[in-house]
């Protein structure tokens, strides 16, 4: 030590007390500089993969509460979430979760059926022909017994729905029952553990958790009673399932015509029954042809239209008592039994073609289906398909908070007259044929447009441009009412 001591540079050092401080600036250069080494030369076996992040497979919890009970309860609702997942399916175009009641049965909000009814007056607007008309028939055509595009939602088919309730009853294929066991909440103390259940458009469970405040009786027996909880309850067009925590069905949370709604699984219940319940006012009653009538009318299929509530049809039908109805929605009519499977199929707002003899003539139409208590729709869709569009009155809220209310091009038919001149769904529609439309009587003028034998001449608003368009006629022209004589009826 002392040898180093006498060296002219550290002697130098030391007895400036700059040794010691020399000494560890050498010791940290040493070490930064063999750590940038070893930096640019990886250690064999270690692959590019093994350098790069690794993906998370569950929600990150931070390092503090890794091991606490709050860590293990959030894992545990969302393994609960994970085990209730098979009892929701994702119904239609916009994928909204519906909750399965049944065997192929799923119970969903009316956003999902506004959205399968105008999915499906898109689809037959689609599929009419040049003059506008509906797609003849299997028969017609000479074969085939395929369905017809509008007919058919794809693996989910809308039953019924109730705008006074706010849900709507789908039939799905593919499923069985529901997993969830139901359970009365009544039983359950208040400040108990509950979570709010759902999928997003994806798929994927979504929760959210909360407490139970109590069960509230309503005044209207009818209703049963409602849950009053304390949670942040997912978006409004959704429907949630209330769980307790062994994953037991409490109740539905919802969106209904009065604000946001959770019910008890009695209520519940009792909901699904009404959806449930058979229409008995049908608003077109037929009769079965006699064997002789069609011998001598040379048919081989259809019913007798007997009565017909023409004043519940808005717009109104082309069809008329002692008319003789062939096909119903593209399906051909043999009995009255199954005219009535075909009619119940459709729920209020549907639009459905029809074919009929009239005389010895052929009658077309379509038909906007009535409520199912043989009362009209009020403000529903009204078809132009010969332009390939469809509107309806709507009320919106504005971003100031007041109230609009507003004709609007709710369905364009892709590659229909329509949307060739840039007519698009969600355009505020002004006037036709330079006549304005300000109020909701002026539904007639649009009803007289859609017959109309000249190009229509639309005024628009997209955001904040306005747009005049002409649509042009179908090439070839339509005779709605009454098409080509089918020959002579036999005397």
């Amino acid at each position: 030590m002392r040898f180093l001591l006498q060296l002219p540079g550290v002697r130098s050092l030391h007895k400036r007390q700059l040794l010691f401080p020399s000494v560890v600036l050498v010791v940290v250069a040493g070490v930064l500089a063999q750590g940038t080494l070893e930096r640019s030369d990886p250690a064999s076996g270690v692959s590019e993969l093994d350098k790069g992040p690794i993906p998370a497979h569950r929600l990150v919890t931070r390092a503090d509460l890794e091991k606490t009970p709050l860590a293990y309860f959030s894992d545990y609702w969302h393994q609960l979430a994970k085990r209730v997942q098979p009892s929701f399916v994702l119904i239609g175009e916009s994928r909204a979760p519906g909750l399965l009641v049944g065997p192929g049965l799923a119970l969903t909000t009316v956003h999902a059926a506004r959205e399968t009814l105008l999915a499906r007056t898109r689809r037959l607007l689609s599929a009419t022909d040049e003059a506008g008309r509906a797609p003849e028939t299997p028969d017609d055509r000479g074969g085939g017994d395929g369905p017809e595009p509008w007919d058919e939602d794809g693996p989910h088919r809308l039953r019924s729905w109730d705008e006074r309730i706010g849900l709507a009853l789908f039939d799905v294929d593919g499923v069985g029952e529901s997993v969830f066991i139901l359970s009365d909440p009544r039983s359950l103390p208040s400040g108990s553990y509950l979570s709010a259940i759902t999928l997003d458009g994806a798929g994927r469970p979504m929760i959210t958790t909360g407490h139970l405040v109590a069960t509230r009786s309503l005044a209207d027996g009818d209703r049963g009673s409602d849950l009053v909880v304390s949670m942040d309850l997912p978006d409004s067009s959704m429907i949630a399932a209330v769980v307790d925590l062994d994953g037991a069905l409490l109740g539905l949370a919802f969106e209904s015509p009065e604000g946001l709604r959770v019910v008890t699984t009695t209520t519940l219940l009792g909901l699904i029954g009404q959806l449930q319940m058979e229409s008995v006012c049908r608003s077109i009653e037929v009769s079965d042809l006699d064997a002789t009538v069609k011998e001598l009318l040379n048919l081989d299929r259809g019913v007798l239209v007997e009565h017909l509530r023409t004043e519940v049809f808005n717009p109104q039908v082309s069809l008329a008592g002692g008319d003789i109805l062939v096909t119903w929605a593209g399906k051909e009519v043999n009995s009255r039994e199954q005219f009535e499977q075909l009619y119940d199929a459709h729920a209020p707002g549907s639009l459905v073609s029809y074919r009929a003899l009239r005389a010895g003539r052929r009658v077309r139409g379509g038909a906007v289906m009535p409520n199912q208590d043989c009362t009209p729709l009020q403000s529903d869709l009204v078809p132009l398909p010969r332009f390939g569009i469809a509107v309806r009155w709507v009320s919106e809220t504005r971003e100031d908070g007041d109230r609009e209310t507003q004709w609007r091009i709710v369905v364009v038919a892709p590659d229909g007259p329509a949307a060739l001149v840039g007519v698009q769904e969600g355009d505020r529609l002004l006037s036709v044929n330079g006549q304005s439309l300000d109020d909701q009587r002026d539904r007639r003028r649009l009803e007289a447009a859609a017959g109309s034998e000249e190009p229509l001449l639309l005024s628009l608003r997209r955001d904040d441009r306005a747009k005049l368009v002409a649509v042009p006629l179908p090439a070839t022209p339509l005779d709605f009412d009454e098409d080509e004589s089918v020959g002579e009826v036999p005397q």
